[in-house]
């Protein structure tokens, strides 16, 4: 079979290495960074959720991450309206409450900082299997395979996939090739856009007596979600993690006003300037309103996250028909780049890795109907797409619920939070779990859960 060329080190790309070793696949990754790990100060929270701990069970991963990581219990939504003052204190909505996960799908949801899990999972694919400072440039294809075009001048040919993030080079050249030959929908002609930016953080660990959420007792994060109304309009996401540390996102509509209806297009390019005096005017408008935490301004949080590493992020949405063509594959946020709520950026990406790593694995065995790459990657796509496609929409419309800023926003809010039965909060997380998708290749792990 043809080795598979993996553009793309990020959390999808590491799984789909960490599938394809243990299936005994010949595979490289190709990634643009100098550095295999990142630095542990800083970096934002992802969420392992009930729906990806399965595959991370099957692959043996589960258990050392659970070390690393937080159980979540619930999540507690407070509002506060900028015209009682910038000082005035939040009100608590509700709660929304998790704690039947371990009972019911066999799994607590789990808290973890980002460059833990990255670094976890780089540990788990052989050093030699991933090439560092590999910038693609372009990608070309023919009846048998395709070629990855480095900047550097290297070239690696055999299956590519696309995992190289919302600002996919291999997406930007296949579609271009795709588009000149007539061959492109026009409704992968349009870009990426966003409605908010986010400023995302995480501190050093905080002090236990201050920060209760931290106490001997606190087994379980307690995530908090401060919607603040007014003139300057955010939402703040606080999630205590493991270490006493706190990860935190500002996330705030774009223009003025309450509505966050402006929309803006992403570049094709992405930005990896870091512009320190703009980060520092950013949070410099926000540091003087409450945190969801009682006598603790944001300004604190901000103060307690390392130098330079406060990061302001646009909040990309997008959704392509085009995954495949030929002996080339998209996957994760280069074909659907949701909103990170639910924790789909992470079961998405990791479901992703898993149908690619199961057809790839039946191509190798030259299976009916897998005897080509073609074949494979096409059953791929057909597997994915709908879901991956309503998972963009569902994170948009979670992300509308604690986010929007007129009286509709809430309106709903109040009701779903303080409203909403326990037993319907669980038939959705029911419904999520409906379908966990695991290695064909690998020996199934023990049932869990009574859903």
């Amino acid at each position: 079979m043809e080795p598979v060329i993996i553009v793309g080190g990020g959390l999808g790309g590491l799984i789909l290495a960490a599938l394809l070793e243990k299936a005994g696949l010949v595979y490289t990754v190709l990634e643009r960074s100098a550095v295999t790990k990142m630095p542990l100060e800083g970096g934002g929270v992802i969420a392992l959720t009930t729906q990806i701990q399965p595959l991370l069970q099957q692959l043996g991963f589960l258990s050392a991450l659970e070390d690393l990581s937080k159980p979540v219990e619930q999540i507690t939504v407070l509002d506060h309206s900028q015209e009682d003052g910038a000082h005035a204190k939040p009100v608590p909505l509700g709660r929304i409450n998790f704690s039947f996960a371990r009972e019911r799908h066999g799994y607590y949801n789990r808290v973890i900082s980002r460059p833990e899990l990255y670094n976890f999972l780089v540990d788990q694919i052989p050093g030699e299997k991933i090439q560092l400072g590999k910038q693609v440039s372009h990608v070309e294809r023919d009846d048998e395979a395709a070629t990855c075009i480095c900047t550097d001048g290297s070239k690696y040919r055999g299956i590519i996939i696309g995992a190289d993030g919302a600002y996919s080079a291999v997406r930007l050249s296949l579609y271009k090739d795709l588009k000149e030959q007539g061959l492109l929908p026009t409704s992968d002609y349009k870009p990426m856009w966003y409605r908010s930016k986010a400023l995302v953080g995480m501190t050093r660990p905080l002090d236990p007596e201050r920060f209760g959420v931290f106490g001997k007792q606190a087994y379980f994060s307690d995530v908090k979600v401060l919607v603040s109304r007014g003139d300057t309009p955010f939402t703040l996401w606080c999630v205590p993690m493991s270490g006493n540390r706190m990860c935190w996102t500002l996330e705030y509509p774009l223009g003025t006003g309450t509505s966050g209806e402006k929309e803006e297009e992403a570049p094709e390019v992405e930005d990896l300037s870091y512009d320190a005096k703009s980060v520092q005017g950013l949070c410099s408008a926000f540091r003087s309103f409450p945190s969801p935490y009682e006598g603790v301004l944001i300004g604190e949080l901000l103060d307690a996250a390392p130098p330079n590493t406060i990061f302001s992020l646009p909040r990309e949405e997008a959704s392509v028909s085009t995954w495949t063509a030929g002996s080339i594959a998209l996957m994760g946020d280069a074909t659907h780049k949701a909103l990170p709520h639910f924790g789909q950026s992470m079961v998405q990406a990791g479901w992703d890795a898993v149908h690619l790593a199961n057809v790839l694995y039946a191509h190798s065995r030259h299976r009916s109907g897998m005897e080509s790459p073609q074949d494979a990657l096409a059953k791929y796509a057909a597997q994915r797409h709908a879901s991956a496609r309503f998972a963009v929409w569902a994170s948009h419309m979670f992300g509308l619920l604690l986010t929007r800023q007129d009286w509709i926003g809430n309106a709903v809010r109040a009701v779903v939070v303080r409203y909403a039965p326990q037993q319907m909060v669980a038939w959705l997380g029911d419904w999520m779990n409906r379908s966990r998708p695991q290695a064909s290749f690998l020996p199934s792990p023990m049932p869990m859960g009574v859903v």
